[in-house]
Formats: structure tokens, C-alpha cells, sequence
């Protein structure tokens, strides 16, 4: 995108004068989705091809018809599923995967491992028929994930609960530890927001220098997908262990069984109220 316009004589202050015209347009057609303040520190001449960059590719996204995954990668034929042998659905499924790359689109799996015949099954039936963009536009691809249709409970939950322990052996709870639930519970039923619960972990990791020799297990993982209207609720429990050092370099060895209950929040698990050796509510 080329401006005809001349504005002033001198090279800087033309494409200062560029810069802005470009930048009321993308906010124009944009509004609150385009911010330009990230930039404000570039030369005038970076920010000017930046900018028209960014207008050209907008242009071009604009200008973009939808179609199917299936359509996209060319309309392969494909066996059935109950069709392709054991020995056979390995490559076939590696050979789909393949196709929908060189047409950019990236299927995503997080967890698993999954049998090829459930990745085959998903790829066939379901993401073919996902609308995306008839032609890619250049430089950005479609990506799925596979867990997005098919959430891995049993997966997220132990997800959590590493990421639970680990900010507890390191005593680094703030505000952003999305793993605890913004609304929580106290062991006699007490209604409590995240800030408050690590209010209360922070009076009690603030009694010691340091935790060392920590370790633990996951024993079990459960969870209970309610029908709708009603919470999904799990947990997750096991061992642990841990030596709370004291100021004074005194140790005490906390060891036991523990327990983190959860509740599913907007398709993401976190913990409500929670069970660790040491910890008294």
C-alpha cells in the first residue's frame, strides 16, 4: 500500500504524517482491537512498513471466503474407518496429519497419547468438516486442538495439581496462580476468594526460610461431570513430603496424605479447598 499523497517536503515528517493517516484507519475500521502504543518508540520509517504491513494483511483477511478443512486439503479420498487394517491406520493417520499441514492447518492433541483410530476417527469426522479460510492468508495458519472438542479431565486435573505443588514446595502463590478457584471454601464451609486463601497459605509459608527435600505421588485422580445446571466436581489425592525450614534453622518433617478438590470453572478445573500436611485453616 503506497500513499500518493505529498504532505511535506521533508522525508521524516512525510511518513510521520503517513504514519498517522495509516494508524486513524486501523482504528477506524478496527477500533478498540487496534492499539499502536507497543510501537509509539519505532522509527518513523520501521513503523511505516509495519503498518502498512499490518493494513495489507487485513486487506487481504477481509477479502477471505470460508470453506471446509475438508475442502481445503483437497477433498482426499478416505477410507472408513472399519475399511483400514490395524497395521495400516498408523500411516494413515501420519498421512493426514501431513495433508493438513502442507495446507496449514495444525492439529494439536496436548495430551494422550491417544489410539490412531480415535485421531483418525476425530480427523475424518469431525475436523474435516470445521469451517476456516478458503485460501490461507499468508502468514497465518488454522490451528485445532484436539482437547477443545474432546476435553482429557483426568489430564487437566493432574495438571493442576503439579502446578498446585509446585507453588506450594516454593511457596510462590499470588494472584495470577490460576490453578485455585476465584471462589473457594474453607474446611467449615467458609466462603473465601482467592486473595483470601493466599492471605492464609502466606501466614503459614511466612513461618518458614525455605521448604527442602519436598516429593509427593498422585494416587488417584477422579472427577464427576454433572448434567447440566450442576457443578462438575474432582480431586485429586496422594502423598507428600516436605522439611519446612525454621528462621532459627530448626526442621520440621511434614509428611501425610493430601487432597485438592475441584470444581470445573468455564472448562478449566481449579481448586476450590484443599487438604496438605502442615496446613491448619
Amino acid at each position: 500500500m503506497e500513499m500518493e499523497e505529498n504532505f511535506s517536503n521533508n522525508t521524516e515528517e512525510q511518513l510521520r504524517i503517513e504514519n498517522e493517516i495509516l494508524k486513524n484507519k486501523l482504528k477506524a475500521q478496527f477500533g478498540d482491537a487496534f492499539h499502536m502504543e507497543s510501537q509509539s518508540g519505532l522509527p518513523p520509517d520501521i513503523e511505516n512498513k509495519f503498518l502498512k504491513s499490518v493494513m495489507a494483511f487485513e486487506d487481504e483477511y477481509a477479502r477471505s471466503t470460508n470453506t471446509t478443512v475438508y475442502e481445503r486439503i483437497g477433498s482426499p479420498a478416505v477410507q472408513s474407518l472399519d475399511k483400514i487394517s490395524g497395521t495400516e491406520i498408523k500411516v494413515a493417520v501420519k498421512n493426514l496429519i501431513t495433508l493438513l499441514a502442507a495446507n496449514d492447518i495444525v492439529l494439536h492433541i496436548n495430551d494422550g497419547p491417544y489410539p490412531n483410530e480415535t485421531i483418525y476417527r476425530f480427523i475424518t469426522e469431525e475436523l474435516f468438516a470445521q469451517q476456516v479460510e478458503d485460501k490461507p492468508v499468508a502468514g497465518m495458519g488454522s490451528n485445532f486442538i484436539y482437547e477443545e472438542f474432546h476435553p482429557n479431565h483426568k489430564a487437566d486435573i493432574t495438571k493442576r495439581t503439579h502446578t498446585f505443588l509446585f507453588h506450594w514446595f516454593t511457596r510462590e502463590f499470588n494472584e495470577y496462580c490460576t490453578e485455585l478457584s476465584w471462589d473457594c471454601i474453607s474446611h467449615e464451609g467458609e466462603h473465601l476468594t482467592r486473595e483470601d486463601i493466599i492471605a492464609k497459605m502466606k501466614i503459614f509459608f511466612d513461618a518458614f526460610e525455605a521448604f527442602d527435600e519436598d516429593g509427593y505421588n498422585i494416587d488417584a485422580v477422579s472427577f464427576d461431570i454433572q448434567d447440566a445446571g450442576l457443578p462438575a466436581l474432582g480431586f485429586a489425592e496422594g502423598m507428600l513430603k516436605y522439611d519446612a525450614v525454621m528462621d532459627n534453622g530448626e526442621i520440621i518433617h511434614y509428611n501425610g496424605p493430601y487432597k485438592l478438590y475441584m470444581q470445573l470453572e468455564d472448562n478449566w478445573w481449579s481448586i476450590f479447598y484443599f487438604v496438605m500436611p502442615g496446613f491448619k485453616w
